[in-house]
């Protein structure tokens, strides 16, 4: 089988050390669930560090000729998509803000990169958003910036881990509206018991345990 993966930085399997607090990248292929597989399957993954569902249809466009040889392409977008410019709402919070992607033009282009994987001949695969951990996060977005206005603007610390959520539903609308397959990594997050050690310090990108549940969770989706 072979898999091409277009994604952000939870497709690259980015991860935040805990005492440097910089980025690293794990190699995903090397997790024993992916490794159960790895003389049937060949990995190629585009995913990118920062990447929205934008830059992910211009990558798509790129290595369009490559697709037609892939039995598979998973697409995970939405996690930047969905991101606020926090500075500019910490400097203004009484004005209105967007993300860098509104919901409307988000579902857009993801669905024009599912179509456009599909014309290319080769069958998509959506995933949904891994959940935040939405206290840490707010303390990593509001980190040197003032924290109390980019709460007065939210409302409240929930509002971050609802407005992803939302996201991660239009993901899952839209598999069902194209009949493109969903496999649904949150729900594999949310039933865990130790959800918490699962998110990294930043409240966003998952721990090396949390991507070994991705990689598991895809896998057996492949698999079945």
């Amino acid at each position: 089988m072979k898999v091409c993966v277009f994604g952000d930085s939870i497709g690259k399997g980015i991860v935040q050390d805990a005492d440097s607090e910089r980025y690293q990248t794990l190699k995903l292929d090397a997790m024993e669930p992916l490794a159960q597989y790895k003389n049937s399957v060949s990995l190629k993954n585009y995913s990118m560090f920062g990447c929205t569902v934008t830059k992910g249809l211009s990558l798509i466009e790129r290595h369009e000729g490559e697709l037609s040889g892939c039995d598979c392409v998973i697409l995970e977008f939405g996690g930047n998509d969905c991101n606020f410019p926090w500075k500019e709402v910490a400097v203004a919070p009484e004005e209105e803000h967007h993300p860098k992607n509104p919901l409307e033009n988000f579902m857009r282009l993801y669905r024009a990169a599912i179509e456009k994987v599909q014309k290319a001949g080769a069958k998509p695969i959506l995933l949904t958003l891994p959940p935040l951990q939405a206290k840490r996060f707010f303390g990593w977005i509001s980190k040197g910036l003032n924290a109390q206005s980019i709460l007065k603007w939210l409302g409240g610390v929930d509002m971050i881990y609802r407005w992803q959520e939302m996201y991660s539903l239009a993901v899952s609308k839209l598999g069902e509206m194209l009949s493109v397959p969903v496999i649904d990594i949150r729900s594999a997050f949310l039933y865990r018991q130790d959800l918490p050690e699962l998110i990294g310090a930043d409240g966003m990108h998952p721990t090396s345990k949390g991507y070994e549940l991705i990689v598991k969770t895809v896998c057996e989706e492949l698999a079945s």
